[in-house]
């Protein structure tokens, strides 16, 4: 989360001037803002509801955590704090927290999403692999394998 903090941050204070990020109208820009939020705020809390704090911070390792929105993708916090970003950048028309959310928010929720991926298949074995398989990372898979 510190990470979208840093992105709002940027977001409001750079490229306050009157250039455009992209050359839309004003209101498709506030429109696609409200549409990336309207989308990562339900995502975000059905990650949370899913996996409570107990399960993220690690103090409960008992269960690996596959029903909720976890049945459908593997790293729904992650995607919503990377949505919210964009939706920052988007709606404050700042091409600097537009870069740094594409730079540095992506690149450290995959990276962050990769290691913990590795944990979870050292923690859970096959069980893991079988729903890494199924399940998609970021967004939900269209087509089941059936291997």
């Amino acid at each position: 989360m510190p990470w979208v903090i840093l992105v709002i941050l940027v977001s409001f204070f750079a490229n306050r001037s009157a250039v455009l990020l992209l050359p839309l109208a004003e209101w498709v820009s506030y429109l696609v803002c409200a549409l990336l939020a309207i989308l990562a705020m339900p995502v975000l809390a059905l990650g949370m509801k899913a996996c409570p704090l107990r399960v993220i911070s690690g103090r409960d390792r008992s269960a690996l955590v596959t029903d909720g929105i976890y049945s459908y993708i593997r790293h729904p916090i992650c995607l919503s704090c990377v949505l919210l970003a964009f939706s920052a950048a988007i709606g404050f028309k700042s091409t600097a927290g537009l870069m740094v959310a594409i730079l540095a928010l992506i690149a450290a929720y995959l990276h962050a999403s990769l290691w913990e991926e590795r944990e979870l298949e050292r923690r859970f074995g096959s069980e893991y692999c079988e729903y890494k398989r199924k399940v998609g990372m970021f967004f939900p898979k269209l087509f089941k394998s059936k291997v």
